[in-house]
């Protein structure tokens, strides 16, 4: 019997992309890693900061003053990534509450235009999934595209 991407014995998929936050201050690295999940097709993606000493970290705060840009090069990576991986679902959330809460203000904003090319799902605390509604209190995002 051959093997699956989904056999115990087969390597997850891990995709990596990395760019750089620049200001007048300083450069970061920081990474956008896509994870195959033990669901099928259901893929996390992370957001870290590339520390000197080889390590990522999603707790770092850069305070580079550039959070839309990074916010704008995670979206055209995701954009990316589902060119390569069209039938796939994404899902992400905040490293800690504030971070949830900074994504779900953003889907909020854009969310006419993200509909335009996504479904977008909400998680609750209690695991209950449902369209996006804006102002909800999700724990996590799951996004595709419109089938």
């Amino acid at each position: 019997m051959g093997e699956t991407p989904h056999d115990s014995l087969a390597q997850p998929i891990n995709i990596r992309y990395d760019f750089k936050s620049v200001s007048d201050e300083k450069t970061v690295s920081k990474i956008v890693r896509f994870t195959e999940t033990s669901l099928p097709a259901l893929f996390n993606l992370a957001l870290s900061d590339l520390m000197d000493d080889g390590a990522e970290s999603d707790m770092n705060v850069t305070n580079n003053n550039d959070m839309r840009t990074v916010l704008a090069t995670v979206i055209r990576i995701v954009d990316n990534f589902f060119i390569k991986f069209p039938g796939v679902a994404v899902t992400f959330r905040g490293s800690d509450e504030r971070r949830t809460r900074l994504y779900r203000i953003v889907i909020d904003r854009e969310l006419v235009s993200i509909q335009q090319r996504y479904q977008v799902f909400g998680e609750y605390s209690d695991g209950r999934l449902e369209l996006f509604e804006p102002g909800a209190d999700y724990k996590r995002f799951i996004i595709r595209l419109i089938p």
